[in-house]
């Protein structure tokens, strides 16, 4: 019997949930949770961004919104619309080290190295024993033609113990 109770509420939970959704139609809430929905339980990043958006209108001063936003943008390959939204997380929420992961990563894959070892810098001087942002630093500085430089962030990523920061190493600075 409680297990026939436990199917009938998940099955039910759905329609209670989307029956009060329904009265908060264009509310934040209302938003969120199709947005979130969309991301996580269907994969439609296009739709997840597009109820960010909206949310967005409805409190343009929430930084986790254009978060979340920049998440499906990511998903959809969309480095310039990860790179803005992650600077507006920025501008609400300066220290928010989620944003310039973010921000960097797209900025390194439109090849904007200079920008990109910015955020890696302060990446790095937040969490000096990652070994990955020093890695990923390196590359931006290989794309920019610093060799050296490149070479001291791969041996840093080593040192910390990363063995792709030595296959990196061994590859690109002993020829």
């Amino acid at each position: 019997m409680k297990n026939r109770a436990m199917l009938l509420f998940l099955f039910l939970m759905p329609f209670l949930v989307m029956g009060q959704l329904g009265r908060k139609r264009d509310s934040l809430d209302y938003y969120k949770y199709l947005a979130q929905a969309e991301f996580d339980m269907v994969g439609d990043y296009a739709s997840a961004a597009y109820y960010m958006s909206k949310a967005i209108r409805l409190d343009p001063r929430d930084f986790e919104l254009y978060e979340l936003r920049a998440f499906a943008k990511d998903y959809l390959g969309d480095n310039q619309g990860v790179e803005s939204d992650c600077s507006i997380v920025l501008q609400l929420d300066p220290g928010n080290i989620y944003a310039y992961v973010g921000r960097a990563y797209a900025r390194m894959r439109m090849k904007k190295y200079a920008e990109a070892i910015q955020d890696f810098d302060f990446l790095v001087q937040t969490e000096p024993n990652f070994a990955g942002y020093y890695i990923d630093r390196g590359h931006c500085k290989l794309g920019l033609k610093d060799l050296d430089a490149a070479c001291a962030d791969f041996k840093q990523g080593s040192e910390l113990g990363s063995a792709d920061a030595y296959r990196t190493m061994m590859d690109n600075c002993f020829r």
